[in-house]
Order: structure tokens, then C-alpha cells, then sequence
């Protein structure tokens, strides 16, 4: 992702306060994954873990909707964040709003914005991962990337919800043809139960998106691991298998 700073997320980064910076023991040759932030005020604060050695992609990470609970910040998601940065991705978790609403886009560039300043490369090949509400907003925000000449290599939708006719929809038609996306349904969510999927289809049929760049993959329940709508969230060996092991294949085929 070929990405231009703008001047004022440098002098904000550079100047911002009240964060803090965590290490967190990952073992192997590596050592340990940081964890930093948060960097920002309300919807615009950001959290961002670098890459354990050199890295070699860049992961931007959407949260599902909660309100203005843990899903707003890293608690649900900090064991995936730091596997992924173990394995050589920058990985950025920007809040972008705070209880909901219907445009996260700018918050989410503000905090983007903010950790890239912080980060080693941003034109690194970028995959966005999205969960629930935040794998939609995952499909919209790789489209207003692409309108700007940003556009990320590839997007993980876990469990995508279904949008508010009042939220800011992204440009589809803008999303470049050679992007891939891959959109999860679990086969016991009852949350959202594929509709977010389906609507996402639907909408990129609609602006001619090439459907072999499409690819949707099934989260299937298995002896000790039930793929409801909050799986993603588990650290067992079944969630591992169903969402670390196909992220990671993803961004391996980016890089």
C-alpha cells in the first residue's frame, strides 16, 4: 500500500502522550511482541503492535460493534494481534468510534495514520482483517483506499454484519480487480447467520467486482469448537484453525 502521511498525523504522532508500551513474551528466536498505545483521543485512539523481526506486511484490524465495550480496544482480540505480529506483520487496531455510528471512515484514517508514523514501512503490502461490523466497514475501507491509490492487497471478512441504512457505504466500484477478498460464515452463528455475506456479494455484483477474486470459506464446528458468532474471539486450538491458519495463508500470498 503506497501511502503519503499526511503532515498533520506525523506532528500528532510524534506529540502524542498517554500511551504506553507493553511486552509481551511471544518465545521462539524472535523474543517478545510490544504492544503501544493507546495513541489518540476517543475515536481516534489507536493501538499498533510491530512486526517481531523484520516485517513484511502491514495488518489493519476492525473490530465488531459493542458499543463502547472491549471490542473498542485490543482485550478480545490481543492473542490473534500478537500471533500475527510473530509472524512479521506491523499490525494496526484503530477504535474508530466510540458506541457506534454512521461514519467511521475518518476516524479510521486518523488512527491508520497515526501508527503507520510509528511503523517501520508503510508500503508494505497491507491486508485489512475485519470481525463482524468491522468486517463490512473491512470491505468499505479497502474501497475508499483504493479511490485514494491505497488499495490493500487483500480482505479477511470474519462473520461480516449487515450495514444501517444510515452509515457511509464505501465505493465498490473502486476497489481494483486485482484485490482479494475472502468473506467467513460460521456455520453455527446465529448472530448474523451469513446475511452480512450475502449483502457484501450482492453489492459487489452490483459494481461488476470480478467473483473469482471472491472467495468465501466456511468456519465449521468441530469436536470442542463451535463456530458461533463470538469464535473468533477463543484462543483454542479449533478458532486457531479456523481463523489464524486462513489469515495467515492469506497474507503469506500478498507478500
Amino acid at each position: 500500500m503506497n501511502r503519503l502521511l499526511p503532515l498533520a498525523a506525523l506532528i500528532v504522532a510524534a506529540g502524542c502522550g498517554g500511551g504506553h508500551t507493553r511486552a509481551v513474551s511471544q518465545g521462539g528466536p524472535s523474543g517478545a511482541v510490544s504492544e503501544h498505545g493507546p495513541l489518540g483521543q476517543g475515536a481516534d485512539a489507536v493501538w499498533y503492535y510491530p512486526a517481531a523481526g523484520k516485517a513484511r506486511s502491514i495488518v489493519i484490524f476492525l473490530h465488531g460493534y459493542s458499543g463502547e465495550a472491549r471490542e473498542e480496544t485490543p482485550v478480545n482480540h490481543v492473542p490473534w494481534l500478537r500471533h500475527l505480529a510473530k509472524q512479521g506483520d506491523d499490525v494496526i487496531y484503530p477504535r474508530y468510534e466510540r458506541g457506534g455510528g454512521p461514519n467511521p471512515f475518518p476516524h479510521l484514517d486518523a488512527g491508520v495514520s497515526a501508527a503507520l508514523a510509528r511503523l517501520g514501512d508503510p508500503k508494505l503490502p497491507t491486508v485489512v482483517i475485519g470481525y463482524s461490523r468491522g468486517a463490512r466497514i473491512a470491505v468499505d475501507y479497502a474501497a475508499f483506499e483504493a479511490a485514494r491509490g491505497h488499495e490493500p492487497r487483500a480482505v479477511l471478512a470474519v462473520f461480516p454484519a449487515v450495514n444501517a441504512p444510515f452509515e457511509v457505504l464505501g465505493p465498490l466500484d473502486e476497489l481494483d480487480a486485482k484485490t482479494e477478498i475472502v468473506m467467513m460464515i460460521g456455520d453455527r452463528d446465529t448472530g448474523v447467520a451469513g446475511s452480512g455475506a450475502r449483502l457484501l456479494l450482492e453489492r459487489l455484483a452490483r459494481v461488476g467486482f470480478p467473483p473469482d477474486r471472491i472467495k468465501i470459506l466456511g468456519a465449521k464446528s468441530t469436536k470442542g469448537f463451535v463456530a458461533n458468532h463470538t469464535s473468533p474471539l477463543e484462543t483454542t486450538p479449533g478458532a486457531r484453525n479456523a481463523f489464524w491458519k486462513p489469515a495467515d495463508r492469506l497474507i503469506n500470498s500478498v507478500r
